[in-house]
């Protein structure tokens, strides 16, 4: 203990200064610790390697099986604008909102950037919705 808080202590009262001694005495030695961390050394390495399974069982589960944007529904989204073909195209006209945007500003910006190529009167229409919103919103 410093001296400061020897001072500080006997300032406050002798009621301080017993809470004090009983949170030093019930503080644990780092050899105490370490004995603690070595005996449950095994439980952790199971779950870190439950965890590793765990993660590689997701990563194979949900990743794509080939096919374009029709394949999975996970990230399909993220997909449509990466193929940029006819009905990529179509579906990210059709879950544009109302308001131009889409589920988030990256994907509104991605989106717009696959359909400002497109020639198509439809998707020339989502462009400029998907922009205004952009802009409106103060992202460009």
């Amino acid at each position: 203990m410093t001296e400061d808080l020897a001072d500080t202590l006997r300032e406050l009262g002798p009621g301080y200064r017993e809470v004090a001694d009983r949170l030093l005495a019930a503080r644990e030695t780092p050899g105490r610790i370490r004995r603690l961390c070595a005996s449950h050394r095994p439980c952790w390495l199971a779950a870190a390697s439950l965890v590793a399974v765990a993660g590689f069982a997701a990563l194979f589960t949900l990743a794509p099986s080939g096919g374009g944007a029709s394949s999975g529904s996970f990230g399909r989204e993220y997909r449509l604008a990466l193929v940029a073909d006819e009905a990529s195209i179509g579906e990210i006209i059709r879950t544009q909102n109302a308001d131009g945007s889409w589920n988030n500003d990256f994907l509104t910006k991605r989106n717009a950037a696959a359909l400002k190529s497109c020639t198509v009167a439809d998707a020339r229409i989502a462009y400029k919705k998907a922009m205004r919103n952009l802009r409106l919103r103060g992202v460009l």
